[in-house]
């Protein structure tokens, strides 16, 4: 036999609808009817019966048109006896009327045309399925136990769905007392549902059933809740969800029927009794302390997530922060994991705070201004410790890839320039790290109430600096020793480190504040001392490079010639030789070439020298003269002789007159 139509059923079918359009809600309300009529076959019920035999006793045309001569159906104790599912022709019917009421206030909403016709439309047909609900819930409420088929769990179903459409008409008929009580009877009716399904072995199909609860609870029931108490009383604002619950919840038998199905009986007690973390948190934290700002809590919710996030922060101090023995047996990976519960309650709290300041900005009470003044305060504060929580646990994450990184360097030989693909890795994921420090950095600098506190901000501008040289000095490590963006890297760390005000670090509250210890727990000399080592290594590896670069320049311009000695010997040339592994200041080797000066022996003198010789001395002039006179004249005129030239004068000799 196919189980009952309730709530659970309705919730999964409404999931699947997807309700979010008129067309939505129109054709889930022909879905149900379609539902309601095969049930209604298969249960073999008339819909309609007659309603008196004979023809209608009524006068006037107007009474007999007005009356009725059938009436519907109505299953009674000893159908739903025989089989549950005859609740279902409640249950349907009052979800299909729900559904055309949903569909009219959407079509409403998108066109304001008919407005009033509408509204009462909806009234109408919210009216028709809180009936239908109500009539089932008179039916299992008071029938005898022994004849009764439902078990407490389905009994509660019903009562809280019931409940639900009840709160809606009340709320669209804007009657907030009635609202009010409606939510806070549903809210505890789905509370308890979710107690008796969300257990340590509970099934798959119990904790999504018990997820589309607390979705419900979450989108629906807590926000009409808060709406319909504040409309009442606008002190509510600051009260819980449980408490209000608590306080507005009616008489009914709903605390008896989670008591009974509830598997936690602490939470069932503490659901009915409103007094829970939230409601307590209050007398346990009145105020909130910041540097020299005092702020008072009023918001049970903002109480309660800060108190849960002190709890956390205890236990992480205590695992992780604290010297102790249990930390030092934990990895830098264990560690960092440790801070999870601590950073999601803080981010919590930030949260909580975040929504009451929306809704005190957004309300009308009185002293609205004062309240967001204190809220603005917790909230830093909040912030504050979030992000305080945030940079030491990427200082534990840093602190591993460093150390992993140094290892790395370690096993790299002192004389291997190059830096490997792993290294290079582990490089970019450490600036990486950095650069989310100094944004969280630059997010506490940037939170209300931080600038106007000097001590403060220039505690944080020096943190912000010893970061930074951090940062390139890790850059720097990813290059080689010998290149110049290695140099520069250094250089701009030594500026950073140079620039931290150690004395700006050294707060007045460092001691007593938890974030203040765990902010400003840094070691400047440490870090400048190694700093200025790594700078000093660069710069001598690149000195030595740069000469090498130029004795290889000079070498590569005097190929095929030889040095003198003398040269060799005076001249400051420094190497490294990477097959010895030493550095050279002279080439001794080239002592050896002084043996071979005895033994040289002089270029032997060729003719051609003598030839040039003699021929600038001018042997050939004297010749032509010679010629010249000696030569007989056969017409008894004397040769005429041209005098030489002046360029002529210049160039004689032999290499000119070739």
């Amino acid at each position: 036999m196919a189980p009952p139509v309730l709530l659970d059923q309705l919730l999964h079918e409404r999931t699947a609808a997807l309700l979010q359009s008129a067309t939505d809600y129109r054709r889930y309300a022909h879905h149900l009817s379609s539902r309601l009529h095969h049930l209604r076959k298969t249960l073999k019920v008339r819909r309609r019966i007659p309603a008196k035999a004979g023809k209608s006793a009524s006068t006037t045309p107007a009474d007999s048109a007005a009356a009725s001569k059938y009436k519907t159906h109505v299953p009674s104790v000893t159908e739903l006896s025989a089989d549950k599912r005859f609740a279902g022709i409640f249950l349907l019917a009052a979800e299909r009327a729900w559904a055309h009421a949903m569909e009219t206030k959407v079509t409403m909403e998108n066109n304001a045309a008919g407005a009033p016709e509408r509204k009462r439309h909806i009234l109408s047909r919210l009216a028709k399925a809180r009936k239908h609900a109500a009539a089932l819930e008179s039916i299992v409420l008071n029938a005898d136990s022994a004849s009764n088929p439902f078990t407490d769990y389905e009994i509660l179903q019903v009562v809280t769905y019931t409940a639900l459409l009840a709160a809606t008409g009340d709320i669209e008929s804007r009657n907030y007392e009635k609202a009010v009580a409606s939510f806070a009877l549903a809210y505890t009716g789905l509370s308890g549902l979710v107690l008796a399904l969300a257990t340590a072995d509970a099934s798959d199909d119990d904790n999504d059933m018990a997820d589309l609860y607390r979705d419900l609870i979450s989108s629906t029931v807590e926000p009409a809740l808060k709406f319909s108490a504040i409309q009442v009383d606008s002190s509510a604002r600051s009260i819980a969800i449980l408490a209000l619950a608590h306080k507005y919840l009616p008489t009914s038998p709903v605390d008896k029927l989670v008591l009974r199905i509830a598997k936690d009986e602490t939470k069932a007690k503490e659901l009915l009794s409103g007094k829970s973390d939230a409601a307590e948190a209050l007398s346990a934290i009145p105020t909130i302390q910041w540097r020299s700002h005092t702020a008072q809590l009023r918001d049970t919710v903002v109480a309660a997530t800060i108190l849960a996030a002190g709890a956390a922060d205890e236990q992480l101090f205590s695992e992780v922060l604290l010297p102790s023995d249990d930390a030092n047996k934990l990895s830098l990976r264990e560690k960092a994991v440790r801070f999870d519960p601590a950073l999601l309650a803080w981010q919590d709290a930030v949260d909580a705070v975040h929504e009451a300041i929306t809704e005190v900005t957004n309300s009308s009470i009185e002293g609205a201004q004062q309240r967001v003044q204190e809220l603005y305060i917790v909230s830093t504060y909040a912030n504050y410790s979030l992000i305080s929580r945030r940079i030491a646990r990427d200082n534990v994450l840093v602190s591993q890839l460093r150390s992993a990184l140094n290892k790395r360097h370690k096993k790299t030989s002192s004389s291997k320039l190059a830096v490997n693909k792993s290294v290079s890795a582990k490089v970019r994921a450490t600036t990486g790290i950095y650069d989310t420090i100094l944004q969280s950095v630059s997010q506490i600098i940037e939170l209300p109430g931080v600038a106007a506190d000097e001590a403060l901000s220039n505690a944080l501008s020096s943190l912000q600096k010893y970061y930074s040289s951090l940062r390139l000095a890790v850059a720097a490590s990813g290059f080689s020793q010998a290149s110049v963006d290695a140099s520069t890297y250094w250089k701009k760390a030594v500026d950073e480190i140079n620039c931290v005000d150690e004395m700006a670090l050294n707060l007045d509250d460092v001691d007593n504040d938890n974030n203040a210890r765990i902010l400003f727990n840094v070691d400047v000399p440490g870090t400048r001392k190694s700093i200025m080592a790594g700078a000093a290594t660069s710069q001598s590896f690149s000195e030595t490079a740069k000469i090498v670069e130029e004795t290889k320049l000079e070498a590569e311009q005097n190929r095929g010639s030889q040095p003198f000695v003398i040269d060799t010997l005076t001249s400051a040339a420094i190497w490294f030789d990477n097959r010895t592994g030493r550095t050279k200041f002279v080439d001794f080797e080239r002592l050896v070439d002084l043996d071979n000066v005895a033994s040289l022996t002089p270029v032997p003198s060729k003719p051609v020298f003598f030839d040039t010789a003699f021929n600038f001395i001018g042997y050939e002039d004297g010749i032509v003269q010679e010629a010249t006179a000696a030569a007989p004249t056969k017409s008894g005129i004397e040769p005429e002789v041209t005098a030489p030239s002046q360029q002529d004068e210049k160039k004689t000799g032999w290499f000119w007159r070739r």
